[in-house]
């Protein structure tokens, strides 16, 4: 019997500047990105980094196989968390599942689109002025996403739509931060 390979996707949340953490963490609360992310990649493996982890506000993420790359990582939890020496025995590992969530870090989704891993990508653009002003103080205190989100929304290797989600689905966020979000699918 043949295994399935799973389809591999990418989901990442850019705020300003192409930024999507500061000291280990995201540098916004953004409850509607937080509910996107929790209903895209709800009941697939989600693969991390071990800074990116074990900066998560929940561990394990529930109702999801989660899957840690590293050498150095203590695995302090039993179910649902599996550690993997590379991003290759990691998709390995989820064999079967019809797809598998790369969830970053800067070095982790680096490394997937370099190797040309990712089928699809899943983007959440977050709009935050207050964040906008302190990256132009301080640029060198943050992570960056390794690819201009343009490169993904604006190209033809890459056909994106915008995911509208309906009126009152989406948690209201009240510190004034704005999620648009996208899919966007590798043309082969």
């Amino acid at each position: 019997m043949k295994t399935i390979s799973p389809t591999i996707c990418s989901i990442v949340a850019i705020g300003p500047d192409n930024v999507i953490g500061r000291d280990g963490v995201m540098p916004w609360y953004c409850a509607s990105d937080f509910y996107h992310f929790r209903k895209t990649t709800t009941p697939y493996p989600c693969i991390f980094g071990r800074v990116t982890f074990e900066n998560l506000p929940i561990k394990p993420l529930p109702g999801r196989l989660n899957i840690v790359c590293s050498s150095s990582y203590k695995n302090e939890f039993v179910k649902d968390v599996f550690c993997a020496s590379s991003i290759e025995s990691a998709i390995d590992y989820c064999a079967g599942s019809d797809k598998v969530f790369i969830c970053g870090g800067v070095g982790v989704y680096k490394y997937v689109f370099d190797k040309d891993l990712t089928d699809i990508l899943y983007i959440s653009i977050i709009k935050n002025l207050n964040l906008s002003r302190d990256i132009k103080k301080n640029p060198g205190a943050y992570c960056r996403f390794p690819i201009q989100a343009s490169e993904f929304l604006n190209c033809k290797k890459w056909a994106s739509e915008r995911i509208i989600y309906p009126d009152k689905e989406l948690p209201i966020d009240k510190n004034n931060t704005v999620a648009e979000f996208y899919k966007c699918v590798r043309v082969r």
